[in-house]
């Protein structure tokens, strides 16, 4: 994962400007999930069809259906975030239901016995990414503190470019990050004597030409991001002599992410501090909403009996985005409390997400089990972003995502998946593996295992996966401390439950 993720998170100030090419990798990247057989079998679902998670694959899946259908998959996603920062260890688990699957697919056969045998259609809805995750992180005798970087952005504004009146708003008219105004309209920032645009912090003291802070700090911080990416697609496939499948599909991807953030610092002793600081904290809350549309073209073929061949092609998702954020900051000291609240900020942008290649291979065993194997392209370099108004407004970002910078290097991501089942009467064994790779050169590769079962009927059936991603480790920083910056380490997993109810007809 990225190295710092939570230094950039905090310090780089979120004004009109703020979006960047992260934004873009997490609406680009995907974890299909799907139909409880499809992640159980890892995914590796692009040469076989049959099954409306595999749909969101290749579109070419719901001609091989012989049959109409009805699902839906409710899911249980948990997230596990463990932390060690400055010595200090936290372990945070976080738990959401959620809505995996829903989806119709309808067949008509045409009783020819040679040429187009039968048509399908398909409506519903895919998960393909999730955003759940909780992370917190503490700090007890610290002697940085969080406000030394927020006074040192703030050098060169003048303090009275800071404080609201009628006709004027700092929030927008100053060109100051926005926890600058709020850190000073709390009294947590105070101008240098002598000066009114050099700034001290409320946890510093000054002794003659000399800052540092005042005495020991207690730091705690938390992060707590849910939403999720789904696709509503409308497919249509067609069965020619049921040796070839072709599909396509458009899909209407919506997007809700939604993150929340939280640091405080608490003076161990106020009486050190020369402005009587005993505590203050900030909070940083983030809506986004978004829609998007793509589409996509598949075949299977069955050259020889047992034999799958899966090819698909998904194009860019054109997505239309919008941010909307809101900080607050609170402080206490020994003689009062103060708070204030930005507005809340708004700004539209869009992201153009990569071309998806998808092949898969795919044996059948009779009646008795299948394998199967896939492998998906993706080329993050070719992400772009804009402005609703300005095609040129990320025209810098855009040549930073295609040709590499010093702030991030994507390249062209190689994903890998492999799935097995094996039937038993009724019941059904599977097993998968994925293996996603890094799509940005200091990111880790993504692995998950997945398993699960399911029992079949004449007309019903119910289907139970499991999928375990393995942990992902990312180095980070609350803040800029200088020299004494403080690296933690922050590891990742993920566990997900799914169930799969479905009727034929």
């Amino acid at each position: 994962m990225k190295k710092y993720l939570f230094l950039i998170t905090l310090l780089v100030p979120y004004v009109l400007t703020g979006q960047n090419a992260w934004d873009a990798l997490r609406y680009s990247q995907l974890n299909y999930q799907g139909t409880a057989r499809s992640m159980a079998l890892g995914n590796a679902v692009t040469a076989l069809g049959g099954d409306f998670g595999s749909i969101a694959l290749n579109p070419a899946a719901s001609a091989v259906y012989p049959y109409s259908e009805f699902s839906f998959t409710p899911s249980l996603i948990t997230s596990y975030s463990d932390v060690s920062y400055s010595g200090q260890r936290t372990h945070d688990s976080y738990s959401r239901f959620g809505l995996n699957n829903l989806g119709y697919v309808g067949t008509w056969n045409t009783s020819n016995s040679r040429g187009l045998i039968s048509l399908s259609f398909a409506a519903g809805y895919n998960k393909v990414q999730d955003f759940t995750m909780r992370t917190s992180v503490r700090r007890d005798n610290s002697e940085s503190s969080w406000l030394t970087p927020v006074a040192t952005m703030t050098d060169g504004i003048l303090s009275n470019n800071l404080e609201k009146s009628d006709n004027y708003n700092p929030y927008y008219d100053s060109g100051a990050p926005w926890r600058s105004v709020l850190a000073w309209n709390t009294y947590l920032l105070d101008p240098l004597p002598g000066t009114n645009d050099q700034y001290i912090a409320a946890t510093e003291n000054l002794f003659g030409e000399e800052i540092s802070v005042g005495g020991l700090l207690d730091q705690r911080f938390i992060k707590e991001t849910r939403g999720s990416m789904g696709e509503y697609l409308l497919n249509m496939g067609a069965s020619f002599g049921n040796r070839i499948y072709a599909g396509y599909s458009v899909s209407f991807r919506n997007v809700y992410y939604r993150t929340y953030e939280k640091f405080t610092e608490t003076s161990q002793d106020p009486e050190a501090f020369q402005t009587g600081f005993s505590s203050f904290s900030h909070t940083y809350d983030q809506t986004t909403t978004g829609l998007g549309v793509n589409m996509k073209l598949g075949i299977i073929a069955i050259p020889v009996n047992n034999l799958r061949l899966g090819l698909s092609v998904t194009t860019p998702t054109w997505t239309s985005l919008t941010d909307e954020w809101q900080e607050r900051m609170t402080a206490t000291f020994v003689g009062g409390n103060e708070n204030a609240s930005s507005p809340v900020g708004s700004f539209s942008y869009s992201v153009r997400t990569p071309w998806r290649f998808n092949a898969g291979a795919a044996y059948t065993f009779g009646s008795f089990g299948l394998i199967s194997f896939d492998y998906e392209g993706v080329d993050y370099t070719t992400m772009k972003m804009s402005e609703r108004y300005d095609r040129w407004g990320f025209e810098e970002e855009n040549e930073a995502i295609r040709h590499g910078s010093s702030d991030y290097n994507f390249r062209f991501a190689n994903n890998f998946r492999a799935g097995a089942e094996i039937r038993i009467a009724a019941l059904v064994l599977r097993g998968g593996y994925s293996y996603y790779g890094a799509p940005e050169r200091t990111f880790e590769p993504t692995h998950i295992a997945s398993g699960g079962l399911g029992l079949r009927g004449k007309q019903c059936f119910a289907d139970l996966g499991v999928s375990y991603r393995f942990k992902e480790s990312e180095g980070f920083s609350l803040y800029d401390a200088g020299d004494d910056q403080v690296p933690g380490l922050n590891t990742l997993s993920r566990l997900r439950f799914v169930l799969t109810f479905g009727v034929r007809f």
